[in-house]
């Protein structure tokens, strides 16, 4: 019983350490719990440059340049994360906010509330600074305020239709031969 019961633990240690190694390929998931994963993928420059998501979405940078760069927020945004991953502040510098990757590698934020936030990819470079900085732009709007206008303006314009169909019906009633 206790052999059977120590083959079960650690066939369930195996499958979860293999889990989080990625040996399930080369997938990465693209849902979170509360939105979607959306990707800038960093080489000579970030794709996309600007991106706008919702509140909840995981904004996933993926270093695919041949050697390291790094992701830098300048103003704060700890507050305003319900997640983070390869992410942490710099010793001595309050509000900015980093990832290092190296090649290959990943990091990833997810914001709450409504903001558009700056970044700068630093990346190694042959410029004589040996340095390249790349903007980017994040746009996080709010779902239900984009929804709810355009419902409004759905329901506005059938409304109109509507309104204006039943006029029309009304003057043939009132012009066609009886």
């Amino acid at each position: 019983m206790k052999v059977q019961q120590f083959m079960v633990g650690s066939a369930l240690l195996i499958l979860a350490g293999c889990q989080h190694m990625g040996m399930g390929g080369d997938s990465m998931p693209t849902v979170t719990r509360t939105g979607m994963v959306k990707d800038i993928i960093i080489r000579e420059d970030v794709t996309p440059a600007t991106l706008t998501v919702n509140p909840g979405d995981e904004i996933r940078w993926i270093n695919k340049r041949q050697g390291a760069a790094r992701v830098v927020f300048l103003d704060p945004v700890t507050e305003m994360l319900t997640c983070q991953r390869n992410f942490g502040g710099i010793m001595g510098a309050k509000n900015q906010y980093t990832a290092n990757l190296s090649s290959n590698d990943s990091a990833s934020l997810c914001f709450r509330n409504a903001a558009e936030l700056k970044y700068v990819v630093r990346a190694e470079s042959t410029l004589p600074s040996g340095e390249v900085n790349i903007p980017g732009t994040i746009t996080v709007g709010s779902a239900s305020s984009n929804t709810a206008t355009t419902g409004n303006s759905d329901r506005t314009a059938r409304d109109t239709q509507a309104n204006e169909m039943s006029e029309s019906r009304m003057q043939q009633d009132r012009t066609s031969p009886r």
